[in-house]
């Protein structure tokens, strides 16, 4: 089939169809967030207002979440083009491609977490008085509303999937099978599908991370203050490690969930089937009863997995790349903003 006969939205299909293009597109537009934003900027020097020690007691946790982005964008191309052009996996159920993220999200997150409960440890130099401090205390709000909203986007794909999928003769559960209209002697056709040999091990991978997630936000919140006079300092650099660890959260995610909805969207999409004497040579039109909402969810995957990995590299390099002191600009806001924290 030649390039020029395929219409425009085959044509866009086929480019989106790999991970890789989106991976490509999010460098540009990380770049692009990057170079508008005064923490991408390099070689721009900071006031000096925050203070040093509390920047380096604070720095292991930030380059562990820097990490963790990287590991998860390298880790995903490699695995990707190990099982698409190295292996042979055509009966293989390669459950890993869509639990791997939100694996290697959750050991960062576990890591960070050892981090902040070790050095949370600590008793304070003087006394801070503080208010009680919640898991959503230093959270960014919006990135923990997508996330929950993807938690459960995702849950309701795995599931709704298990439930619409069939064993084959070896009792995985990685068919959806789907029968000719109006014609019972047929068998239907099926196809690889989303089924709970892939489902069960995401649900797995998403309950701990989920898990991690949260006590890293409950810890790193609780954790007492070393001096009145670093409240400030502290805080803000708390709001940065919740919401590294947020993102790195929500990256791993939407980047299994774009993966779930690319293969159901490829397995529920229409087919014809024809048979060699039988309805006047004619076609038999096959098509799932969700094959709308599928197609829907094939198109929209590569927005979310440039999504999730534009969220992870903004991280990396904001992570390697932030000064060592703060703007200047920020003391008053967060002296004023943030007194509700304490």
């Amino acid at each position: 089939m030649s390039i020029l006969s395929l219409s425009p939205a085959e044509l866009i299909g086929a480019v989106f169809s790999t991970p890789l293009v989106s991976l490509a597109i999010a460098f540009l537009i990380a770049g692009l967030s990057l170079a508008m934003s005064r923490d991408g900027r390099a070689g721009k020097a900071a006031a000096g207002h925050a203070d040093t020690a509390t920047r380096s007691r604070y720095a292991p946790e930030r380059r562990t979440l820097g990490a963790t982005a990287i590991a998860v964008v390298i880790l995903f191309v490699v695995e990707s083009v190990v099982r698409g052009y190295v292996f042979n996996t055509a009966d293989v159920v390669s459950w890993w491609r869509f639990a791997f993220p939100l694996f290697c999200a959750a050991i960062g997150i576990i890591v960070l977490l050892v981090l902040v409960v070790t050095r949370g440890k600590a008793l304070p130099e003087v006394p801070v008085a503080n208010a009680r401090r919640t898991w959503t205390t230093f959270g960014p709000q919006r990135g923990i509303v997508a996330a929950c909203v993807t938690l459960a986007a995702l849950v309701a794909t795995t599931v709704s999937a298990g439930l619409a999928s069939s064993p084959d003769d070896r009792g995985r559960y990685i068919w959806l099978v789907v029968p000719v209209p109006n014609e019972a002697d047929i068998d239907p056709v099926r196809h690889w599908f989303y089924g709970w040999a892939y489902g069960v091990p995401v649900l797995i991978c998403l309950a701990l991370l989920g898990a991690a997630t949260w006590t890293v936000l409950h810890y790193n919140a609780s954790r007492p203050y070393v001096r009145p006079e670093t409240v400030i300092d502290e805080k803000s650099a708390r709001r940065e490690i919740a919401a590294g660890a947020v993102n790195v959260a929500l990256a791993g995610m939407l980047i299994a969930l774009a993966g779930a909805w690319r293969f159901i969207a490829r397995a529920g999409s229409g087919s014809q089937l024809i048979i060699n004497g039988q309805n006047d040579g004619e076609p038999y039109d096959m098509t799932w009863r969700y094959a709308e909402l599928a197609a829907a969810g094939g198109w929209i995957a590569p927005i979310l997995e440039i999504i999730a990995f534009a969220l992870l590299i903004v991280l990396a390099v904001r992570v390697f790349r932030r000064p060592k002191g703060e703007p200047s600009g920020s003391q008053d806001e967060l002296t004023t903003t943030d007194a509700s924290a304490l």
